[in-house]
């Protein structure tokens, strides 16, 4: 019995998106039943998304080699390897899974230091050439002048077909990949042998190459769009979007605590974060109707604060306008939905009242994961902020200049 529960509260507190829990009740079960390698790979997953990748390769890679044909580990495994730079190892796992396009483009930089500074201590703090409809700044990839578009919502770095052939990118392998909004596009899988944001270089950067949609270029008639900067970059990082003065600042990450001592200087630690398959960033949110959920943050998305499945449309207590209709761009093209409005919702201690937002009739995040996922947050809620994401805490602080308190502070903090 006692057996029983212990597995069921795991699974109950994993799929709220409780990891801590959910984490305490699995190492309960592997003191006990060690050999258990369903538990052993369910601890690797929950270090992949706290990015504690060591320990994440370790749990996932003994599941594995002592017998767990799970395609899921397999996955989870490769992209712990992935994030650590161990390409060679992530295209075997990928190989297995019959990724074969990323797989190959993989297996050719096997032997590089992906991410690799050109100077170990580089930090950049670059003005973004415009605000809207979204950030933009201007890097050089292969020496040759881009204009990206800043997306937390995005994982790896995201090329225009055209400006990656003519910048020299190293094509590989191809395959059909999902975006925002459930819409399917090819991507091919490359290689950029330099990214340079302002003084800092970035070396063997595996990018994602794509026909940039037309609809996402119409947003900015002044700017030619040549790719996305997401994740995969920040995380090499202490990384902060000033959406207050239009900056983006890159501190190279410290391992020995200065991070942490930064926070404290905030006199506060911040909330938790993770990063799930294709560094998919989430993090705690507070509505109304809802006592801290798992949102994604997407701040490459645009016309909303936030957005939600139609499927969560009632267990969160609102209502669909359907009298206005909204229309944006993701990677795969248009997306399509309508407009809603909440009371209040709150991201760490920015609060906002009256808050616009989106219902998508398709949003695959919501279950892909394995944990419940109540929605997105999007560019709109990030204006006049200031977003800092602690890779080294794993810890994000958002602050504003009014950062206002919903009706009821007593939920706990993620």
């Amino acid at each position: 019995m006692e057996l029983r529960s212990t597995e069921q509260e795991a699974r109950e507190q994993f799929s709220k998106g409780r990891f801590r829990e959910a984490a305490r009740a699995l190492h309960r079960l592997h003191r006990r039943f060690p050999e258990r390698l369903d538990v052993q790979a369910q601890l690797g997953y929950l270090a992949l998304l706290a990015n504690d990748l060591d320990a994440a390769v370790n749990h996932l890679a003994v599941a594995i080699k002592q017998g767990l044909h799970s395609r899921e580990a397999l996955a989870h495994l490769a992209e712990a390897y992935y994030r650590q730079g161990r390409l060679g190892s992530a295209a075997w796992c990928y190989q297995r899974l019959g990724r074969g396009g990323l797989a190959g483009t993989l297996a050719v930089m096997g032997e590089l230091e992906a991410y690799r500074l050109a100077e170990p201590h580089s930090s950049a703090r670059i003005r973004w050439l415009t605000h809207d409809p979204l950030p933009v700044l201007a890097a050089r990839v292969n020496g040759r002048n881009a204009n990206l578009v800043l997306d937390t919502g995005a994982g790896d770095t995201v090329l225009d077909a055209q400006f990656a052939v003519d910048a020299g990118v190293r094509l590989g392998g191809q395959e059909r990949r999902t975006f925002a909004g459930g819409m399917p596009a090819p991507v091919t899988y490359g290689h950029a042998e330099e990214l340079s944001l302002d003084d800092c270089r970035i070396q063997d950067i595996p990018v994602q190459v794509i026909d940039i949609p037309h609809t996402l270029g119409a947003w900015f008639p002044d700017l030619h769009i040549h790719g996305i900067l997401g994740t995969g970059v920040f995380s090499k990082f202490r990384t902060t979007l000033d959406y207050r003065s239009g900056y983006l600042h890159l501190e190279t990450q410290d391992k020995t605590g200065n991070a942490q001592l930064e926070n404290s200087k905030q006199g506060r630690p911040g909330v938790a974060f993770w990063l799930a398959e294709n560094q998919l960033l989430f993090t705690c949110v507070d509505l109304p109707a809802l006592d801290q959920g798992v949102w994604f943050l997407d701040s490459g998305m645009t016309g909303g604060a936030f957005a939600v499945p139609k499927s969560r449309v009632e267990t969160l207590g609102l209502e669909i306008d359907e009298r206005v209709a909204f229309v944006g761009a993701g990677g795969g093209g248009t997306v399509q939905g309508h407009k809603l409005r909440v009371d209040w919702l709150r991201l760490d201690r920015l609060c906002r009242y009256t808050v616009d937002g989106v219902v998508l009739e398709s949003f695959p995040v919501e279950r892909c994961c394995g944990f419940s996922v109540q929605g997105l947050i999007g560019h709109d809620l990030l204006r006049d902020s200031v977003l800092t994401l602690d890779f080294p805490a794993m810890q994000l602080l958002l602050t504003a200049d009014t950062p206002g308190r919903p009706p009821s502070d007593s939920m706990d903090r993620c």
